[in-house]
């Protein structure tokens, strides 16, 4: 059987210049010469390798005879077909070569070397517990009553002739300290790790004394810190302008902080570090699991450190600073075991830098009632100097006024005690002062008994309101009266009179009405309007007898007649001083003055009524009208039956 490899297609192909005009046949049989070309060549994998092959077959002519090609690896233990396209390296074969055999149906063929090679040098390396072989030089270790550390070693036929030797240091050995897999190199190193702040290591090595190969992983020893700063400067960040909770702080943190500060004046740094567990054991073996570097300080210095304990929360890392009377900048770290905090400060002289030549506000007088709150906007000219020089606002009589802390370029001014005084706005050496009057107080808004809650299209009807003052004088204020709906009812302050509203009833249907004095608000009332009674006709058939009933009260007749469906559930006619003993038969003529009530709403009504008794059973008929704004109310009764 004979070998062609790519060199001696090389030297046929030189050797036979002669027979160049006369071409093959692109054929196997049609074929003087066949040349197989293996693409790779020399072929070189290491364990999880995977390389696709291929083979051309041409004649002398370099045509690409189309045949089919068997693949073979001699060595098996090495590496593995992957159909007909690739090879791979397998487990056992490093540090080893075969060869890859391309054999064509006549029995031609052509072999390249496979070689196998190690993915680790020669030694000890600590990698993750994943075991995915990347070097790993620190792990982080806390209050844990077993951890371990793992080792690859290289060859791993160390592990059958020498035994790992483990050391530990800052650590307690867990028992077995050690377990070992041969089959794929690894070692692991067990443990045990206290509930305290520190450093441990973990070495582990294999050999003899000569030839020993080492590897060692530094344990850091802290509890889990989720940290950030917060404060002064995050006022735009959600839920770090106060200190954040655990909960908070998984989502919102900051890592950096940058910072102006004027000459000899004084600044703080906060970053709140929680601790998961919220135990005080953790959290105190927290302050130990944390450090500041200066890593510039131009015009800065510290002047103190401290941890402020926060229960079941964690700690503040607090660091106290002052600048000095020259212009500078600072830089500061805050470094945890997860992350590092840059702070940076720049010192500016802000009296030089930024002038202020006038103080502005908003408002050339504050006034409020007592209780009452005014936001004043304040400025500087230039207002490029405003940002360091807002102004401070305080009150020449604290017991009258109360000066709030600002929000943006507002500052609340709110009301204490009757009386005048004057705020003073101070910037930079500049004043301004701005009167402030503090009027009566308003403690509540109250419905007076007695407002009607339900009208008829078109009705108004008057309502009184109880404004309780600080002083209990009477409200020197007008009433703001709203509707919810004023396609149902209006609401309005009488003219001249703020004790009172006028409540217009528009349509059908349902509003709330409230009153807002200085401030203060009313409960809200739900006032109902329905439709005005206009043609009405009662009889037998369209009434409850049941509920229908004709009766005195303290003299006075009353009609209560109750509908069987419609729009109304109720009526009821009163006539005063109309009863005179004996029984309810007769005539009556209703006098001016004499009030229907339809469900509850209200008007006066004239007209006649008639009661009549025949057997057992009584009728009532009548017929009544009145005015409401401008429409007219008229109901009709034709002999409804009642009970006495």
């Amino acid at each position: 059987m004979k070998r062609y490899s790519f060199i001696f297609f090389l030297a046929s192909f030189l050797g036979v210049t002669s027979f160049t005009a006369c071409e093959e046949e692109a054929t196997l049989d049609g074929a003087t010469e066949v040349y197989i070309t293996i693409d790779p060549m020399n072929i070189a994998l290491k364990l999880g390798d995977t390389v696709r092959i291929s083979a051309k077959v041409t004649n002398v002519s370099g045509k690409v005879i189309e045949t089919p090609v068997s693949w073979s690896i001699e060595d098996k233990s090495v590496a593995a077909l992957l159909g007909d396209t690739a090879v791979v390296a397998l487990n056992g074969g490093q540090e080893k070569e075969t060869r890859l055999k391309a054999m064509l149906e006549n029995g031609k063929y052509a072999l390249t070397t496979i070689t196998v090679s190690r993915n680790l040098p020669d030694g000890v390396m600590c990698i993750p517990n994943d075991s995915t072989f990347t070097e790993m030089l620190t792990k982080r270790s806390y209050n844990t009553a077993h951890d371990s550390v793992l080792f690859s070693v290289s060859p791993k036929e160390l592990l059958y002739d020498y035994e790992p030797v483990p050391t530990l240091e800052g650590l307690t050995a867990f028992d077995p300290v050690m377990t070992v897999d041969t089959a794929r190199g690894l070692v692991a190193v067990h443990y045990a790790a206290p509930r305290a702040s520190g450093k441990g290591k973990v070495t582990l090595s294999v050999g003899d004394a000569s030839t020993a190969k080492t590897a060692s992983c530094d344990i850091t020893l802290a509890p889990q810190l989720l940290a950030t700063f917060y404060g002064k400067g995050f006022e735009n960040m959600p839920y770090l302008d106060v200190r954040p909770s655990k909960e908070v702080l998984s989502m919102y943190f900051a890592y950096t902080y940058e910072t102006e500060m004027d000459i000899n004046s004084e600044d703080t740094l906060r970053i709140a570090m929680n601790v998961q567990t919220g135990a005080k054991e953790d959290i105190e073996a927290g302050y130990d699991a944390y450090r500041w570097e200066v890593v510039s300080s131009s015009g800065v210095l510290i002047t103190g450190k401290s941890e402020e304990y926060v229960e079941n929360e964690g700690f503040d890392a607090v660091l106290a600073l002052r600048s000095g009377s020259e212009e500078g900048s600072a830089e500061f770290h805050c470094i945890t075991p997860d992350t590092v905090f840059v702070a940076t400060f720049t010192v500016k002289d802000y009296k030089a830098r930024y002038p202020v030549d006038e103080i502005t506000a908003d408002l050339d007088l504050v006034t409020m009632p007592v209780g009452g709150t005014v936001m004043l906007r304040t400025g500087v000219v230039p207002a490029s100097s405003y940002a360091y020089h807002k102004p401070v606002v305080t009150a020449a009589d604290p017991a009258k006024v109360e000066v709030g802390a600002y929000s943006g370029d507002m500052i609340p001014i709110k009301g204490l005690a009757l009386g005048e005084t004057e705020l003073i706005l101070t910037a930079n050496g500049k004043e301004k002062r701005i009167p402030v009057k503090v009027t009566e107080g308003v403690l509540s808004v109250l419905w007076e008994q007695g407002n009607v809650r339900t009208l008829f299209e078109g009705q108004t009807a008057q309502w009184g309101v109880d404004v309780r003052t600080t002083s209990g004088s009477e409200s020197p204020y007008d009433v703001t009266w709203t509707s919810t709906d004023d396609g149902v009812l209006t609401a309005k302050q009488s003219e001249g009179d703020n004790k009172h509203g006028t409540i217009t009833a528009v349509s059908a249907g349902k509003a709330d009405v409230t009153a807002e004095v200085a401030g203060v608000s009313s409960e809200k009332a739900e006032v109902k309007v329905i439709a005005l009674p206009a043609g009405l006709v009662l009889n037998a058939s369209n009434t409850q007898k049941d509920n229908s009933v004709v009766y005195d009260e303290g003299g006075d007749l009353v009609v209560f007649i109750t509908p069987a469906s419609g729009d109304y559930g109720q009526i009821m006619l009163t006539l005063a001083d109309a009863y005179k003993g004996g029984d309810y038969d007769g005539h009556y003529d209703i006098p001016a003055g004499t009030v229907v009530d339809v469900d509850g709403a209200r008007a006066e009504v004239t007209g006649t009524l008639d009661i009549e008794t025949s057997g057992d059973e009584t009728t009532v008929s009548f017929s009544i009208s009145g005015s409401v704004g401008s429409r007219t109310l008229s109901i009709e009764a034709e002999s409804v039956p009642v009970l006495l």
